[in-house]
């Protein structure tokens, strides 16, 4: 009877008590932690990794000049383009692409028919002779692979619009960003974009025209500034595809 009272005192020793420890401390000690040293390089190592994927300040010099280049080739293709067809320029009832952007500027500024019949006796024409030459060089401008009509015409536009392209910034970078990642959110979402501008920022499509004048010029002349303007925009796309607001610490 004692045996078997010891055996089973035994048998819940070796589940509970006594044997567990035993079998416990028979088992292999765990590995040791690798010493500090090789932690710190390891960490370093992962660091220098990154590092070694962002572009230094000799790739951003490359990339823009190879943006610089392109630039450069299309104007020469524009005005092989020019020269080889002048006629694609020429006057319409003695409307040139100037003209027209122009009176495209001051029409789209102008809502009130009146001061449009205005303005537009102003400039030389009637509206017959104005809608004559937009009809013509849009045609004109299908055929044009070199855009040379809507580079003259974006050109006078912004002009008229009074945007100096090597002046003061006519919005911020950041406010740039939101209104283009602003307009990227509704279009994608089918929205009324000119309403929603109105609405939500208090301008037109017109100073939104302006605005991209400006910056338009700064990203061709800056690439890695343009690639800042491309995440900026895809930021405050997402954001307002979730129905955000604007930032109110960014004025227009």
């Amino acid at each position: 009877m004692n045996q078997n009272k010891e055996n089973i005192m035994g048998f819940f020793d070796f589940l509970f008590g006594k044997a567990k420890n035993k079998a416990e401390e028979m088992a292999p000690p765990p590995p040791p932690p690798p010493p500090a040293d090789e932690v710190e390089e390891e960490e370093e190592e992962v660091e220098e990794d990154a590092s070694d994927n962002e572009p230094s300040e000799q790739d951003w010099s490359n990339v823009q000049a190879m943006a610089d280049a392109a630039h450069a080739e299309m104007r020469a293709k524009q005005a092989a383009t020019l020269a080889a067809n002048p006629a694609l320029v020429a006057p319409v009832d003695g409307v040139t692409v100037e003209n027209w952007a122009q009176a495209a500027a001051m029409m789209a500024s102008t809502p009130d028919p009146g001061q449009q019949m205005q303005k537009l006796a102003a400039l030389g024409m009637d509206r017959a002779r104005y809608e004559k030459a937009n009809n013509e060089f849009q045609a004109r401008m299908q055929g044009d692979q070199t855009a040379v009509i809507a580079t003259i015409f974006g050109n006078a536009f912004a002009a008229a619009q009074n945007v100096n392209m090597d002046g003061p910034e006519p919005i911020s970078f950041e406010k740039y960003g939101e209104l283009a990642g602003a307009q990227a959110a509704w279009g994608e979402m089918g929205m009324d974009v000119n309403r929603k501008l109105q609405e939500v920022f208090g301008i037109t499509a017109v100073d939104v025209s302006n605005y991209g004048s400006y910056w338009s010029n700064r990203f061709m002349k800056d690439v890695q500034l343009a690639m800042k303007h491309g995440d900026l925009l895809n930021q405050y796309k997402a954001k307002f595809m979730a129905g955000g607001t604007p930032d109110d610490d960014i004025d227009i």
